[in-house]
C-alpha cells in the first residue's frame, strides 16, 4: 500500500504539462536544422553535403515563415514534416551520385575549335 501511495505522489510531483503543438513544431525544425548543420560534410561538394545544405535551407524557410505568421504551426506540421524526413533519409542513405553527363562516342581530341570552316 505504501508503494502505491509513493508512486502516486511522486508521479503528481514529477509530472509536467504536455508540450503544445506550436512548441513541438518549432523544436522539430530547429533540431532538424542543427543536425544538418553540425556535420563536417555539410556544404561540401558531395551528395550528402548538397542534401544537408538543402535541409538547412528548407528548415530556415519554414522557421522564418512561422515567425512571420505566414504559415501556422499546424500547416507546417502537415506540409513539411514529410519533406524534412525525406531529406534526412536521403542524407543518411549513403548513396553516390548517379552519372548525369553522357559522354559522346566521337572523340574530341582532334577537333579544331577555332576553325571557322566545317
Amino acid at each position: 500500500m505504501r508503494l502505491i501511495f509513493f508512486i502516486l505522489v511522486s508521479s503528481l510531483l514529477i509530472s509536467k504539462e504536455p508540450v503544445g503543438l506550436d512548441e513541438f513544431v518549432e523544436n522539430y525544425f530547429l533540431l532538424s536544422k542543427s543536425k544538418m548543420e553540425n556535420s563536417p560534410i555539410a556544404w561540401q561538394d558531395t551528395r550528402e553535403g548538397y542534401f544537408r545544405a538543402y535541409g538547412v535551407y528548407k528548415a530556415d524557410q519554414i522557421i522564418d515563415s512561422l515567425e512571420a505568421k505566414i504559415l501556422t504551426h499546424y500547416e507546417a506540421g502537415i506540409r513539411h514534416f514529410k519533406v524534412m524526413e525525406q531529406i534526412r533519409t536521403e542524407v543518411n542513405s549513403g548513396k553516390n551520385y548517379d552519372r548525369l553527363i553522357k559522354r559522346s562516342s566521337k572523340p574530341t581530341f582532334n577537333v579544331n575549335y577555332f576553325s571557322s570552316s566545317r
